[in-house]
């Protein structure tokens, strides 16, 4: 059975007899799991190896695990911080933020990898503008050359670990100040700003061969009428372009961005019309039963192997190997020190 392009996600901390009948339908291919799917490590792990006895070749699991606000796991595993504090350390050190950045890659995929995961949908290539209250610290620094030099960084120590990751939001959700999870949000910019400034540390990110590459549902105005989700227009600029031979992923098709533009059936189909090749479905069970009732969301054998690669890299990792790894005690040491610093100057401008 080939994998499908629908990436699904589960209610509890256990599968459900409804969850594993959906994950077997030939047009679902992975799973993404959230911070309700996790009580401790040894939980999560058993999920996993549940998950993936389902099917042959095993569905492929994913997770945001960015940092601070964005980490789905947390108990017995690091508290990772956000990844604005690299940037700010890039200033006054470049090398050293730099290689604390690869260090940080390396840890959160070390982890995600002991545990079973897959993909972990990070990092993001956003600019902070400072516009964006749903971005806010979830960027590495304002300047496009900077968040490509330390997302390059961390994605080197990921890939160490054998860990597949998927960048976002392209072209950029960094500028548009609106929640794309309650409603649209729009860029008025120019294409040649947006390519110039927001589009770089893609160039950089396919260059380093990412595996994956996950659309805003952002409406840039100035360049054509439907976000990138839906835009053949973007994605032609992607493929054909920019040259990105790797995965292309929706963002979450559930987001109240994208309602203006038709229903979730609808959506499915003209998100893979413009050239998505997986789709994630997130929180809105009734409306992943509608598409797979409804949509036949047809395969090629290309996708599928590049999602077959995803899920069947060695995992040379276990849990066990968590708590007593070197390595990540003496990152977590360095990331604490940033953090005891940035709080003592917090006490002292207070």
């Amino acid at each position: 059975m080939k994998l499908g392009r629908l990436i699904i996600d589960i209610a509890d901390l256990e599968l459900s007899a409804e969850d594993e009948d959906i994950l077997k339908h030939p047009s679902v291919g992975g799973v993404i799991l959230f911070a309700r799917n996790f009580d401790n490590i040894n939980q999560v792990h058993n999920l996993i190896n549940r998950i993936k006895s389902l099917r042959s070749p095993s569905l492929v699991v994913y997770v945001d695990q960015e940092g601070e606000r964005v980490q789905r796991f947390k108990k017995g595993l690091s508290l990772l911080p956000s990844v604005d504090i690299l940037g700010k350390k890039f200033s006054l050190d470049n090398y050293g933020a730099c290689e604390l950045s690869e260090q940080l890659g390396w840890l959160i995929s070390f982890e995600l990898k002991c545990l079973g995961i897959d993909v972990n949908t990070a990092p993001v290539l956003d600019i902070d503008y400072g516009n964006s209250e749903i971005m806010k610290k979830r960027c590495f620094s304002s300047n496009p050359k900077i968040v490509s030099k330390l997302a390059k960084a961390f994605l080197r120590g990921s890939r160490k670990t054998g860990l597949a990751s998927i960048c976002k939001h392209y072209p950029g959700h960094g500028y548009a100040k609106t929640d794309s999870h309650k409603e649209l949000p729009v860029d008025n910019r120019d294409y040649r700003t947006i390519f110039r400034n927001d589009i770089f540390p893609y160039k950089m990110a396919i260059d380093f061969e990412i595996e994956g590459i996950m659309t805003s549902h952002v409406l840039y105005k100035n360049f054509d009428i439907c976000p990138p989700t839906l835009s053949q227009k973007w994605l032609h600029i992607l493929k054909n372009e920019l040259r990105y031979k790797g995965l292309i992923y929706s963002d979450d098709l559930s987001m109240n961005a994208l309602n203006e533009f038709g229903n979730m059936q609808q959506n499915v189909k003209n998100s893979i019309k413009a050239g998505c090749d997986c789709l994630f479905i997130c929180n809105n069970r009734e409306q992943v039963i509608k598409t797979l009732d409804e949509v036949i969301i047809n395969q090629t054998t290309i996708t599928n192997n590049k999602l077959i690669n995803l899920s069947s890299k060695k995992n040379n990792f276990n849990i066990k190997d968590i708590l007593t790894n070197k390595k990540r005690r003496s990152i977590l040491e360095e990331i604490n020190k940033i953090e005891e610093k940035k709080q003592i100057e917090i006490n002292l401008g207070s």
